[in-house]
């Protein structure tokens, strides 16, 4: 009976009319759409809420700013260690961008800064030397760089 059985189901599967089909594909991809749309949705969220942590300094953070001017960085050549949010704004006529590289840390903004632009770079910095500059073409060689103490 068992045998029957399956076998009815497997014919019934099998007598499906090819718009039956096409409804029950159309079905199954209008859900992986809505599943898809979802993770895009989440995914611009997310995205968006970075940018605003990119120009946002944490509430914690040591707030230090930072001038990006053609040919220089204005800014403290000594600071404490802990949180820090460096509030950067290219006051300059060219796009720049802000790096720190010292004790294990290599952090930069993902895209240029601006003129009239504003961002902040948060380093948790511990104490020793570190290079500050302008990763931009040839910024650094022309004096868009400077050595930060922090003790």
């Amino acid at each position: 009976m068992a045998l029957a059985a399956a076998m009815s189901i497997a014919t019934a599967e099998e007598k499906k009319t090819l718009g039956e089909k096409t409804s029950e594909v159309v079905g199954k991809t209008k859900e992986a759409a809505k599943d898809a749309g979802r993770a895009v949705a989440e995914t611009t969220k997310k995205a968006a809420e970075a940018v605003k942590d990119a120009v946002t300094p944490d509430k914690d953070a040591r707030k230090v700013e930072v001038r990006l001017i053609d040919g220089k960085i204005e800014m403290p050549k000594k600071l404490e260690p802990g949180k820090t949010a460096f509030v950067v704004t290219n006051a300059g006529t060219k796009k720049h961008n802000f790096g720190v590289e010292g004790q294990g840390i290599d952090k930069k903004f993902m895209t240029n800064v601006d003129p009239n632009e504003t961002k902040t770079l948060h380093v948790d910095l511990k104490t020793g030397t570190y290079k500050v500059y302008c990763p931009v073409g040839e910024h650094e060689a022309h004096g868009m760089k400077l050595d930060l103490t922090v003790k």
